[in-house]
């Protein structure tokens, strides 16, 4: 990735949220984080946000509240649903559309980084030689 991305880290859980910092301070990402809902349609009416890991459920309300207020946005963010272990999620709930799929916790980098990759290769205003780099 020759670009630094700006990317949304939106978890009540506070452990959680470090975790997966951690691992993203590690990229050529800058990295922003809420802890609720309201928090993170502040930020994505403020900025452009590449990439987003949010929790399933916030404390002011779920994931798909935050896909249906980013559908305005000129290029709407990809989003990677982070769940505890023994959350159950729904396949067809998060199947195409802006979801690229789920992290569970413990987060690993090498699942981080690979989402990170994902979402960069599919990126529509990157041509694919570009995105080889």
């Amino acid at each position: 990735m020759s670009k630094e991305w700006d990317v949304l880290v939106a978890s009540a859980n506070f452990e959680q949220r470090r975790s997966l910092v951690k691992i993203l301070e590690e990229l050529p990402v800058n990295v922003i984080t809420v802890s609720t809902l309201q928090q993170a349609e502040e930020v994505l009416s403020r900025q452009p946000i590449a990439l987003m890991f949010s929790d399933q459920r916030l404390p002011d309300g779920s994931y798909k509240e935050l896909l249906n207020n980013t559908h305005s946005a000129a290029q709407p963010p990809r989003m990677v649903l982070t769940t505890e272990p023994d959350d159950p999620v729904d396949p067809q709930e998060v199947a195409g559309g802006q979801v690229l799929g789920t992290l569970k916790y413990p987060f690993h980098a090498t699942d981080v980084e690979l989402h990170i990759i994902r979402a960069a290769h599919e990126e529509p205003e990157e041509a694919p030689a570009a995105a080889m780099h």
